[in-house]
């Protein structure tokens, strides 16, 4: 199996090694700015429904999704009183594994003397942790390895470029904002989260828009909801998940190897996608 491995490498290098020589050569308009051309009228109207403004005055306008969500941070920070900050040490503690022995013991009968840790009954607590595949520290890991890279180096990187210093206040409260509603999306994930049979977990947006309203009228609602944000969350994964990291790898090894051409990009990307695969696919 190693030795099909290796030949299936060798194989792909041997046949991207001209690829390579070509792209390096050839400065006419090549398949970079033509997959550029056809991609550019999607993004773009892609661009004018999620970036769609909201213009307050002649110089003073926001995104509608910055907003909303914004709006959505600050309300659910008041409805539960601050949580962001009255609950970060429990995090802190959580993450640590504080908790861990509690949820790995089986349930006991409530005595008539209850005890109550942050407000939570032990007995539930060891109840809840007979189910799930994952620490909290490996689901803090998996959260953060999917939102730290995009967001808080790339990201940041570009709106203190865009916007100055003063966009890093301002990221800040956006951030402090954004703990509520993780807190939020995270509580109704777990609460409304299916199991199967083997212990495997299934979950997410799709899950609990779907089922929140399943007992009421709204129901045709939910359902809809959780397939728009499917499908939405396909092409997300597409842009958000690989698009971006892609081409800001791609910019930097072009820019630290002086590796140009019409095909430059093309080439680099099968490079990743083909060495991604193998990771994926060879586990």
């Amino acid at each position: 199996m190693k030795s099909i491995s290796f030949k299936v490498l060798a194989l792909s290098a041997t046949l991207l090694f001209p690829l390579a020589i070509f792209a390096e050569g050839n400065k006419e308009k090549g398949i970079d700015e033509r997959i550029n051309d056809w991609f550019a009228p999607i993004a773009g109207w892609w661009e004018s429904i999620v970036l769609f403004p909201i213009v307050f005055s002649k110089n003073l306008q926001m995104p509608f999704i910055v907003l909303l969500l914004a709006v959505a941070g600050l309300f659910f920070t008041f409805y539960f009183a601050f949580v962001n900050f009255r609950k970060f040490s429990l995090a802190i503690r959580i993450t640590r594994g504080k908790y861990d022995k509690l949820e790995n013991m089986a349930a006991e009968p409530v005595s008539d003397r209850v005890n109550i840790i942050e407000g939570d009954i032990i007995d539930t607590i060891k109840d809840e942790g007979h189910h799930g595949e994952v620490n909290h520290f490996q689901a803090l890991a998996t959260a953060v390895s999917g939102t730290v890279g995009l967001g808080n180096i790339a990201g940041v990187a570009v709106a203190i470029a865009l916007g100055g210093p003063g966009a890093t206040l301002w990221m800040i409260v956006c951030g402090l904002l954004g703990m509520t509603i993780k807190f939020v999306e995270c509580t109704l994930a777990v609460k409304y989260r299916d199991l199967d049979s083997k212990g495997i977990v299934y979950g997410g947006p799709m899950y609990y828009l779907s089922k929140s309203f399943k007992d009421t009228k709204f129901w045709w609602f939910g359902r809809g909801l959780a397939v728009l944000f499917a499908i939405l969350c396909v092409g997300g994964s597409f842009g958000g998940g690989n698009a971006f990291q892609a081409n800001q790898a791609t910019a930097q090894i072009m820019s630290m190897t002086g590796f140009e051409g019409g095909s430059a990009g093309f080439i680099i990307g099968l490079m990743l996608a083909f060495i991604t695969g193998i990771v994926i696919i060879g586990g």
